[in-house]
C-alpha cells in the first residue's frame, strides 16, 4: 500500500471515528507508527508474527523485542494461518496482551479466565487473551452489485473481529481495502448507534473482557493492514 493509499485509509477512518487496529510486518512497524501519528492512535498498532518466530524461545523473543524496540508500547499480535501457537508465556513476558489467530489449538490447559458465552476468545495463561478472527471479507461479485455484500454478519452477544485487508493477501489490493473500508465504516456507525455494538481495537480487548458484566452485549474488532 503506498503512502499516499495508507494516508486515504487512516483519513476515512478518522473521520468515522472508529478504531481500526493497524496489522504490520516487523520491517514496517515504524513506518505504519509514523503514518498513523503514534502507537495508540485510532486503534493502535499489532505486529504480524509468522510461523518461523514461533521456531523457538530465543527466535520469538528476538522478534518481540525488535518490534519494541520500534514501539515500546505495542502490546497485540495477528498470526495468520494454522500453525500453533505456542511460548505463551513469553509472548507475556514480552509484553503482549492480546495475539489474534486463525484457529484455536488443542491446547489443554484450559481457560484460566473464562470468556464471555459465544465469544471466540480464551486465554490459555493469564494475562494473554488469544481472540479467534473472523473469515477475511472479499467483496467478489457479490460485494461489486449488493450493497451487503461484504458487510459481515453479527450474531447477537457475539464477539466478531472484522477484516478490512492485507497488504500482501491473495486477491487484496489498496483499491479493495479503500473499496470495503467506504462500505464497512458507515454500517459499523450505524449499528453502533442502533443496536448497542461495541467497537474496541485488539489492544483493548483485555479491558473489555474485564468489563464485560457492565459492557454491551454486542461486541466487534475492526481491523485493517
Amino acid at each position: 500500500m503506498s503512502e499516499s493509499q495508507l494516508d486515504d485509509s487512516l483519513n476515512r477512518c478518522h473521520r468515522a471515528t472508529v478504531p481500526v487496529t493497524w496489522v504490520a510486518k516487523i520491517k514496517e512497524l515504524l513506518g505504519i507508527c509514523n503514518a498513523v501519528g503514534g502507537a495508540d492512535r485510532f486503534g493502535g498498532i499489532a505486529v504480524e508474527l509468522m510461523p518461523a518466530d514461533f521456531s523457538s524461545r530465543q527466535s520469538l523473543r528476538e522478534v518481540l523485542r525488535q518490534a519494541r524496540r520500534a514501539i515500546p508500547s505495542l502490546n497485540a499480535a495477528v498470526f495468520r494461518g494454522t500453525t500453533p501457537v505456542t511460548h505463551r508465556t513469553l509472548l507475556v513476558e514480552e509484553g503482549i496482551r492480546t495475539i489474534c489467530v486463525d484457529r484455536f489449538d488443542d491446547a489443554t490447559h484450559g481457560n484460566r479466565r473464562p470468556a464471555p458465552h459465544r465469544w471466540a476468545c480464551r486465554s490459555i495463561v493469564w494475562g494473554l487473551w488469544e481472540v479467534l478472527s473472523a473469515p477475511q471479507c472479499h467483496a467478489g461479485l457479490v460485494g461489486r452489485i449488493l450493497p451487503w455484500g461484504i458487510l459481515p454478519r453479527l450474531a447477537p452477544a457475539s464477539l466478531h473481529v472484522v477484516h478490512v485487508g492485507y497488504k500482501d493477501g491473495l486477491g487484496d489490493s489498496p483499491q479493495g481495502t479503500r473499496h470495503q473500508l467506504e462500505r464497512l465504516l458507515p454500517w459499523i456507525e450505524r449499528r453502533r448507534c442502533s443496536d448497542h455494538l461495541c467497537v474496541a481495537s485488539l489492544s483493548d480487548m483485555p479491558a473489555l473482557l474485564s468489563g464485560t458484566e457492565q459492557a454491551p452485549v454486542g461486541g466487534s474488532v475492526l481491523k485493517a493492514a
